[in-house]
């Protein structure tokens, strides 16, 4: 029974590298190195991976109270994904509009231009944080998930 919950986590991980490779190879990388201002999403993948790791060494275990005990810091690894994401929006909304209207002369329309440039710069940081803030919860919690379910088999 053990295997076969180390085989899903296997797959689930090999599945989440899939999608990463094919973002990689879309060069989503270097979109997200030039759009995201703060580089909060480097940490939220940082996360991810040592979380994945972390699981995954959690699936080797036998013992039922210690890895209930371990599997409650990953899934609050996974939460802070998610809160670290939000907290890239609240940053990017704060480039955005506090840089923005700063220099503002309507009747120039190079001023103009520069501060649609500045918020478009801090909307792309908000969105490309949530969105890999959320990515990445949704990779941990589907391998805690299995977690459960393997814990769930043990006596």
């Amino acid at each position: 029974m053990k295997s076969q919950h180390q085989q899903r986590w296997y797959l689930i991980v090999c599945l989440e590298a899939l999608l990463v490779s094919i973002a990689v190879y879309f060069g989503f990388h270097k979109v997200l190195w030039e759009h995201d201002q703060t580089k909060l999403s480097f940490l939220i993948i940082a996360i991810w991976l040592l979380t994945t790791a972390f699981v995954g060494w959690l699936h080797t275990l036998n013992n039922k109270e210690k890895i209930d005990h371990d599997s409650k810091s990953a899934w609050y690894l996974a939460e802070t994904c998610l809160t670290i994401g939000m907290i890239g929006t609240v940053a990017g909304f704060l480039l955005m509009l506090g840089a923005a209207f700063g220099n503002i002369d309507v009747s120039n329309t190079q001023t103009l231009q520069k501060a649609l440039a500045s918020m478009a710069a801090g909307m792309s940081t908000a969105l490309y944080t949530t969105l890999v803030g959320l990515i990445s919860s949704l990779f941990i919690k589907s391998q805690l998930v299995n977690l459960e379910h393997y814990v769930d088999g043990l006596q």
